[in-house]
């Protein structure tokens, strides 16, 4: 730190790169990248992260800005890497959007979204309230200094002004987006078994009872019945907040490798 401070124009180079990267990172990290983070607390924290980065490692600037269009390729580089890595994580915690969708559609919520005015998109009902109740067990479990230390670590298998696309890279997408569909399918299993054995039952009804109106009554029993289910699954989601914060930590390492050179 001290030849930093010294010598700061002679670093100004590499700290801009990795300024990038972590710029890259906040705009698609979860938690992070919400629009009710002011802007400046995201700068000032990547600016901040940046400084720790440059202080206690041997990095340097692989082209200097006096090469103008060499050190805008690699600005260029280094924010794709932090938008992949951002990304990576991003696609893991938005499993809980597809699961749902999933359990409103059973329910008969799949009508009824709500406009989540920081990421700017319609979500369900459930998958909005699944999202910010992860969003809480990742902060209150520290869980997102996990994000912080692959950021670290992109360093170690990315070097500034190293990336290149790999084969791995694609394989890490593909592979993952496998496991996307069957978690979030596994997320909403207790909704679909419980929606089979009502419909099962309000059948059974339908037969045995003719003169019972069951669009009138089955609608609020189906809503009664899914709603207790996600009560139920809500006193158990710890489990499923460690799998998938365990999954977007080896996801962003996937994609870290599948960027790093040969």
């Amino acid at each position: 730190m001290e030849m930093i401070l010294n010598n700061p124009i002679g670093y100004i180079d590499t700290f801009l790169l990795i300024f990038v990267r972590m710029m890259g990172v906040m705009m698609m990290l979860p938690i992070f990248s919400n629009r009710n983070v002011p802007q400046m607390t995201k700068i000032g924290l990547s600016i901040f992260t940046s400084m720790i980065v440059l202080s206690t490692s041997s990095l340097q600037a692989p082209v200097s800005s006096e090469n103008v269009i060499g050190y805008a390729l690699a600005v260029i580089l280094e924010f794709i890497v932090g938008y992949t890595i951002g990304f990576s994580a991003y696609m893991v915690f938005s499993i809980l959007s597809l699961a749902g969708q999933f359990i409103d559609m059973q329910i008969g919520f799949s009508m009824v979204n709500v406009f989540d005015p920081m990421s700017q998109i319609q979500l369900t009902i459930t998958g909005n309230v699944y999202y910010y109740i992860l969003m809480m067990i990742t902060l209150v479990t520290n869980a997102h200094h996990h994000f912080l230390r692959a950021f670290l670590e992109s360093f170690t298998y990315v070097p500034l002004g190293g990336m290149v696309i790999s084969p791995g890279l694609n394989d890490a997408l593909i592979g993952f987006m496998t496991d996307y569909f069957m978690m979030a399918l596994r997320i909403a299993t207790p909704i679909f078994f419980v929606m089979l054995i009502t419909n099962v039952i309000l059948g059974v009804l339908a037969r045995a009872v003719p003169q019972l109106n069951l669009f009138v009554i089955g609608f609020p029993i189906k809503i009664l019945f899914g709603l207790s289910t996600i009560f139920v699954v809500l006193t158990v989601f710890s489990r499923v907040s460690d799998e998938l914060i365990s999954e977007s930590q080896k996801q962003m390492l996937r994609m870290i490798e599948g960027m790093r050179p040969e």
